[in-house]
């Protein structure tokens, strides 16, 4: 077994456990003043004419994808924290462009994590990136009252 291969184990759901949450298609966009913002937050350089290959990944943020997440997290006693995160894109982003985002979410008990996998299509439907997020689920401590 390669190293890939023991890494897919480990990040693999455990059987048995719920299927995955799906949420409707997300029309998102990539607006220039927000690309260029995050190449910006990011440390990036440049003139912001093009789409960084990470910043579909300020998606997760959005409202639908974000509430879904704390939800599944287990109540507020629990913190998402990254892991690991994949890329693979099939054609490039073009600013100043409409995209469809496909947001699956699935549970591993574990560890605990939750495993973000996000398609991001044209509007004609061709798929441009294929996405994934691991987020560890960290059990906040308690301090107990004096």
């Amino acid at each position: 077994m390669t190293a890939r291969d023991q890494a897919q184990a480990v990040l693999a759901p455990q059987p048995g456990g719920d299927p995955p949450v799906r949420l409707p298609a997300i029309k998102v966009w990539t607006e220039p003043g927000a690309v260029a913002g995050f190449l910006r937050g990011t440390g990036g350089t440049g003139t912001g004419d093009f789409v960084p290959l990470t910043f579909p990944f300020r998606w997760l943020a959005l409202p639908a994808v974000r509430g879904v997440i704390l939800q599944m997290l287990g109540g507020d006693g629990f913190l998402p924290v990254h892991e690991a995160q994949s890329f693979a894109y099939e054609r490039s982003l073009r600013l100043d462009t409409g995209y469809v985002l496909d947001v699956e979410i699935e549970a591993s008990e574990k560890p605990p994590r939750l495993i973000v996998k996000m398609t991001v299509s044209s509007t004609e439907g061709e798929i441009c990136a294929r996405l994934e997020t691991v987020l560890r689920i960290v059990q906040l401590s308690q301090e107990a009252d004096s």
